[in-house]
């Protein structure tokens, strides 16, 4: 079978790119969406190894060991051990069930071509099927995360402070098990904050609106939200920093002990931040 770099490439860059986006979704990180390009990049260009002489059963453990380390590290950054580890058996996770459905794939389809050599698989397939198999796998485990690991403990209170066009507030958050609001284009979470704060730091330009759609007990609607610059999460002992967030304006005031509500993964985030 003749095998292009080119293809090599670009097709371990949208795998790779998938697995990470499923182990952030495991561990309940929250990356920047450069950084998962560039781990993406780093597994894309690690499998032009498929080029070399063989290399050895043990040398591709430890070859993938240290592949895998790197992506994490590009993708995530380092801040603890725990959060390292934590991170590296999600991206282990995912890329066995991405794996395994692409390896069923090649039992269903036919005609399939498929090579392995040094650790690597090689897949003659057209680019739209091999992608629209890895975004089923990506669904699945996204499905996954919906039924075992979206948990977080309720009624725990954050400190929020948020920062757009050089205005700033600071209020209280609420980690909601029922509040998994996420941009649909981006996929970034989405903080719901009470109106009369969310005035105060509202940016003049309407192109930075977006509308998220929403359901709430009296059904279906629609949120008006902006990216502010800088959202800062501290609660716990843990502290985080994340522009890859968007706040929406709450229809109805948001009134008790807090001010704001927000999705479940920013928490978790802020947790596995904790050593």
């Amino acid at each position: 079978m003749e095998v292009y770099a080119d293809v090599l490439v670009v097709v371990n860059y949208v795998i790779n790119l998938l697995v990470l986006m499923a182990a952030a979704k495991l561990a309940g990180a929250v990356p920047q969406r450069g950084r998962l390009g560039l781990g993406a990049l780093t597994g894309a260009l690690g499998a032009l190894v498929i080029f070399l002489p063989y290399i050895g059963w043990w040398f591709q453990a430890g070859y993938k060991l240290f592949l895998s380390c790197a992506m994490v590290l590009a993708a995530f950054g380092w801040q603890n051990r725990r959060r390292f580890l934590k991170l590296l058996l999600a991206v282990a996770v995912s890329a066995i069930g991405m794996g395994g459905l692409l390896f069923l794939l090649s039992f269903l389809v036919e005609p399939v071509g498929m090579f392995f050599y040094n650790g690597v698989v090689y897949f003659d397939l057209p680019m739209l099927l091999l992608v629209g198999c890895c975004t089923g796998a990506y669904l699945v485990l996204w499905l996954a995360d919906r039924l075992f690991f979206n948990r977080t403990a309720p009624k725990q209170l954050y400190d929020l402070v948020i920062t757009s066009e050089g205005k700033q507030i600071a209020l209280k958050g609420l980690a909601d098990t029922g509040s998994n609001l996420k941009e649909p284009f981006s996929g970034a979470p989405v903080i719901v904050c009470d109106r009369e704060f969310a005035q105060r730091i509202r940016p003049q330009e309407q192109t930075r609106f977006r509308i998220i759609p929403c359901v709430t007990v009296t059904g279906d609607g629609a949120l008006e939200a902006f990216q502010p610059d800088e959202v800062r999460i501290s609660g716990d002992g843990a502290q985080i920093k994340t522009t890859d967030v968007y706040i929406a304006v709450s229809r109805q005031p948001i009134s008790g002990d807090y001010q704001a509500v927000m999705n479940p993964c920013l928490v978790r985030e802020a947790q596995a931040s904790m050593v």
